[in-house]
């Protein structure tokens, strides 16, 4: 059961890697720059950086109830709860696969008919 598992792990590992290697067709910027995501950019997005961002925003959501009786009198609450909360939360739901750039905003314009 263990070999297999690390079989397994082994294999999607080499799969990401090979994937690194290649050549991505995505579009080219004015300067040769590759501006859309790969697939290995969209698999280490999903297998590592959304859990991580998954985990700061609990992290982040129990600190902020934790601050609260510091943070309401103060009057930053509701500013603390947007940078430990609400941040993590956009960035691992709201942004496309494989876009790790930390100031990308979302484009609600699809979501504004509904």
């Amino acid at each position: 059961m263990k070999r297999s598992a690390i079989a397994v792990g082994a294999m999607v590992l080499s799969l990401a890697l090979g994937t690194v290697a290649q050549a991505r067709d995505a579009s080219i910027d004015e300067y040769g720059y590759n501006t859309e995501p790969g697939s290995a950019e969209m698999l280490l997005d999903a297998v590592v950086a959304r859990p991580l961002t998954l985990g700061a925003s609990i992290v982040g959501t129990i600190a902020w109830v934790i601050t609260l009786p510091f943070s309401i009198p103060a009057g930053s609450a509701e500013k603390t709860g947007e940078e430990w909360v609400a941040g993590p939360l956009k960035y691992t739901f709201l942004r496309p696969l494989g876009d790790l750039d930390p100031h990308a905003e979302p484009d609600y314009s699809d979501y504004e008919k509904y």
